[in-house]
């Protein structure tokens, strides 16, 4: 006797369901540092943040993932021509043609800080004592808080194409702070722990900002139906875990 029909109904039901849904593909800017982003020698993306957070977006969407890695001039054009579904470690304060793209509700917040070296004479507790300063930020990317620094000259931008590239000139005395993440600052301390007790975490939180998935015209997926999946994976808690697991703990 054939057993063709011994497997549930709802098994194959759901098998069905799984092959037809189409992947989720979602772009990550390679100017993203760790754990946002962690990159193997082929400059494929390996583990981090991103790649955590996409899988479970396209879990709860009950589809699978994709990636592609862009350069952080590529994201924005990539999503207005929809060669990518979405980009989730974004906000439209950082994308100039974000009246172009969908977005989502918040994902994640982003917490942007200013590091100098220990030795470093001044307490930085606001924009004004930036004063004068060279700082160290990624090539691409939009500073809104910082705007009227850049705007009067009152400090010199220096961009860097990455945060290892701009910590290390800060080491070497060629800028005077960086601004970065803190997930990315305490991913970086721990992976350079010697170089990383030099490093001083300044006071002034330059921008506390919601990150979001930026929404491409013509994404396989709809801004609610990527609104309903990251509903879901706050109510099942698993948004804060990834997150948790990347935080840097002192013990």
């Amino acid at each position: 006797m054939s057993t063709f029909f011994s497997r549930p109904a709802w098994l194959l039901l759901a098998a069905a369901s799984a092959q037809a849904a189409p992947p989720l593909h979602i772009g990550v800017a390679e100017s993203d540092a760790a754990p946002i982003v962690v990159l193997n020698a082929q400059r494929q993306l390996d583990s981090g943040l991103s790649k955590d957070l996409g899988l479970a977006l396209a879990q709860a969407l009950g589809s699978s993932a994709r990636f592609s890695v862009l350069s952080r001039n590529r994201i924005e054009s990539a999503l207005e021509q929809s060669k990518v579904d979405v980009v989730c470690n974004a906000n439209p304060a950082w994308f100039g043609n974000a009246d172009k793209l969908g977005w989502t509700q918040d994902f994640y917040p982003q917490i942007e800080r200013v590091a100098t070296l220990a030795s470093h004479l001044r307490t930085i507790q606001g924009i004004q004592d930036l004063a004068a300063q060279r700082v160290g930020v990624i090539r691409g990317y939009h500073y809104p808080a910082l705007v009227p620094l850049w705007q009067n000259g009152g400090a010199t931008r220096v961009d860097h194409p990455q945060l290892d590239s701009s910590l290390k000139a800060l080491q070497m005395g060629m800028i005077d702070a960086v601004v970065s993440s803190e997930l990315e600052l305490a991913a970086w301390v721990k992976r350079n722990p010697q170089p990383g007790k030099r490093l001083r975490l300044q006071p002034w939180v330059v921008s506390v900002l919601q990150t979001r998935c930026a929404v491409a015209p013509l994404s396989r997926y709809t801004v609610a139906q990527l609104n309903q999946a990251i509903s879901l994976l706050e109510k099942q808690g698993k948004t804060k875990r990834i997150i948790q697991g990347y935080s840097w703990k002192t013990s």
